[in-house]
């Protein structure tokens, strides 16, 4: 990833610990609570916030109050909203742990100029609808801005839910909603001169803190921005009010999570009054004059609108930005199918849930392989790269020739093809039992450059020919699901080589430094990371 332009302090002492969590680098204050990057005992990487309890223990609620935001904040599952994962009291300090968000702040964007309209009302639909879900399990974020939210547009994420336990903000749902008004007006400022941006911000500004009741009202109020005006209406009979087009994959996912919320539009437009009957001439002849006096033909039904599938595209978007899992999907005969590899539990009922969201009108199933939750946190230190590479036409990969199940004995070997562009490759191997194996640079090959587009295989055939600096693994216990992981970067990654076998919590915090200092004109990581299944 690049790096932040946010400048960050080195936490003090060289080993400084909260429970199982061994704190990194203090990322921001917020009078005595603290942010730190922080790695777990399984070696994922985490975003904690901190706050001693002595300042929880000044007021009576504060400490009660922790507890329960906290509670409720481990409740939330929503894509657009890093997991939740622990919380609780340590050594006379109140934490709160969450999945990290790595990326630019929508705010430093925002100091480069506007959103495009169109970028800036795909944000506001997935922070809405991320505010929308929380409030209904009871969580408010308490401090909701441009700076607590990642990217923008169909990666926006926002980050910071759960912070207002340890920090005991006393906010509650209509202050996340004036700050969420607030946000919609510095989004689309703008873009005032399109007539439906020129609608809400009018009812924004007079409409004060009422104008909205909840997240959700104004999430479908952003979604309706694009309907097209109505032009006026003739002399005569009254016309249809307009139906509104399919919101948004978004829309249909925050309906879902708010209890199955359909939009059905139906015609509700009174029926024309018949026009008056000419009164025939004599000159007409009868036949004439029988169809003259005819009653008009009326429609015996109204029609009704039926839910519009989503992109399959969007439901990929989606599920791309759930943290620990490698899931794509596809529509094959008609039905929509998520398949893949998940790191534990939680990962998978987070696809499961996004895909139940957002595929309305999909007859929609699943095949889902769950690996080991310790590899959510290879998968997390490289979130921002392994996007980066799915967006290029020629992205960097790495393939296993054998397929994805290896028995006890047989090679292991891997082919990699760089992108458009030169590389220095990282290649490594992330076993069941928590240790990781460095396939390049290794002792007895450092070269890891690959020119522009061209391909290198790592290993061996059986009884095959190899040079005498090549090395060559076999599969071996213990077994279990693993994982491959290649980075790409523009330079070598680690100015030495790692030892050939490590710890893979020592090294994913070596690589989450080693990714940190890449500077930002330096071109982006990429990475490409596959499961596979060994065997006896």
């Amino acid at each position: 990833m690049r790096r932040s332009t946010a400048a960050t302090e080195t936490a003090t002492g060289a080993d400084r610990r909260l429970g199982r969590y061994r704190l990194l680098d203090l990322v921001e204050r917020e009078g005595d609570a603290r942010l730190h990057r922080a790695v777990d005992m399984s070696g994922r990487m985490v975003a904690l916030w901190a706050v001693p309890l002595a300042r929880l223990c000044t007021d009576a609620g504060a400490l009660e109050r922790f507890r329960h935001m906290a509670a409720a904040a481990a409740r939330l599952s929503h894509p657009v909203i890093p997991t939740i994962l622990a919380s609780g009291e340590h050594g006379g300090i109140a934490f709160v742990a969450t999945m990290p968000a790595d990326g630019p702040a929508l705010g430093a964007r925002l100091a480069d100029g506007p959103l495009g309209r169109e970028e800036a009302l795909a944000t506001l639909d997935r922070v809405l609808d991320a505010l929308a879900a929380a409030h209904h399990v009871g969580v408010v974020h308490g401090a909701l801005n441009a700076d607590t939210i990642r990217h923008s547009g169909a990666m926006t994420m926002v980050t910071g839910f759960g912070r207002a336990a340890p920090a005991a903000i006393q906010a509650g749902r209509r202050d996340d909603l004036s700050a969420a008004m607030r946000l919609t007006e510095r989004l689309l400022t703008a873009h005032a001169g399109h007539p439906g941006v020129a609608a809400l911000l009018t009812e924004l500004r007079n409409g004060g803190a009422g104008a909205f009741p909840d997240a959700l009202s104004l999430q479908r109020a952003v979604a309706s921005v694009n309907e097209a005006p109505v032009p006026p209406p003739p002399a005569g009979p009254a016309l249809s009010r307009r139906r509104p087009p399919w919101l948004g994959v978004m829309l249909l996912a925050g309906s879902a999570l708010m209890g199955g919320l359909a939009v059905v539009a139906v015609s509700d437009r009174p029926l024309p009054s018949p026009a008056p009957l000419p009164v025939p001439s004599p000159g007409k002849t009868a036949e004439a004059a029988t169809v003259a006096t005819a009653d008009p033909v009326l429609p015996s039904t109204v029609p009704t609108t039926t839910a519009k599938r989503p992109p399959v595209d969007a439901v990929a978007q989606a599920l791309r930005s759930i943290p620990c899992a490698l899931v794509g999907v596809e529509a094959v005969g008609g039905r929509l199918l998520a398949s893949g590899t998940v790191a534990g539990e939680q990962a998978e009922t987070e696809v499961r849930e996004t895909v139940e969201a957002l595929a309305a009108g999909w007859d929609h199933g699943f095949d889902l392989a769950t690996a080991d939750a310790q590899f959510c946190a290879p998968l997390g230190s490289v979130a921002a790269a392994l996007d980066a590479n799915r967006e290029l036409a020629d992205p960097l990969t790495a393939t296993v020739p054998a397929g994805p199940a290896l028995n006890a004995g047989e090679p292991l070997i891997l082919e990699i093809r760089a992108p458009a562009h030169p590389v220095q490759l990282q290649v490594d191997y992330f076993t069941i039992d928590g240790t990781v194996v460095h396939l390049l640079p290794n002792p007895s090959d450092s070269h890891a450059a690959l020119p522009a587009g061209a391909s290198r295989r790592l290993g061996k055939d059986p009884g095959g020919e190899t040079g005498k600096s090549e090395r060559s693994w076999t599969i071996g216990p213990p077994f279990g699901t693993e994982m491959l992981l290649t980075i790409a970067t523009a330079a070598a990654l680690f100015p030495t080589p790692r030892p050939e076998q490590e710890s893979a919590a020592d090294y994913l915090l070596a690589l989450a430094d080693a990714l940190a200092t890449i500077p930002a004109d330096a071109p982006v990581p990429l990475a490409d990371a596959r499961f596979i299944v060994t065997g006896p």
